[in-house]
């Protein structure tokens, strides 16, 4: 029996909602409304990402979530492009990296000092995971603020 990777877990996305200067999560397909963002603040969120026993990604990454999902379908987008791809947090010093590990198999890699993991499953499991997360995130944006985001369709595409 040949090895098609650890399991990849329905990829969430939780807002983060400030509670007595503590933040809080709630699961966005949960929200029917957003946080409330000052004027010319960022909508905080986080991605979780679950393969295997390993949580690359959770409430520690919290991000503008809006550019933190762009930033993971233009990583999608890369790898099903040129077969690798690696991408920046938009506000982090860190980043996330994808490489094939043949035959049908690919490596995730999230990593920022100190942290660093990283998880081997199957191709298609993740990069569809990821894109199943980010129709389900920019679908309930849609939803809760009546506007899309340029150049997003939630896919990698």
């Amino acid at each position: 029996m040949s090895f098609d990777g650890l399991p990849v877990e329905p990829v969430r996305t939780f807002l983060s909602f400030e509670r007595r200067r503590e933040a809080e999560f709630a699961d966005i397909r949960e929200c029917a409304e957003l946080p409330p963002v000052r004027r010319g603040g960022d909508l905080l969120g986080a991605i979780e990402l679950t393969i295997g026993p390993v949580t690359l990604l959770g409430p520690d990454w919290v991000s503008d979530i809006e550019l933190l999902w762009g930033a993971v379908a233009d990583l999608v987008a890369g790898y099903r492009e040129t077969g690798h791809a690696k991408v920046r947090f938009p506000d982090q010093s860190a980043h996330i990296t994808l490489e094939p590990v043949p035959p049908g198999l690919i490596r995730i890699t999230v990593a920022g000092e100190p942290y660093r993991e990283t998880a081997v499953t199957g191709e298609e499991k993740l990069l569809s995971a990821l894109e199943v997360g980010a129709a389900e995130f920019f679908a309930k944006l849609f939803e809760l603020t009546g506007r899309s985001v340029a150049g997003r369709t939630g896919s990698s595409t």
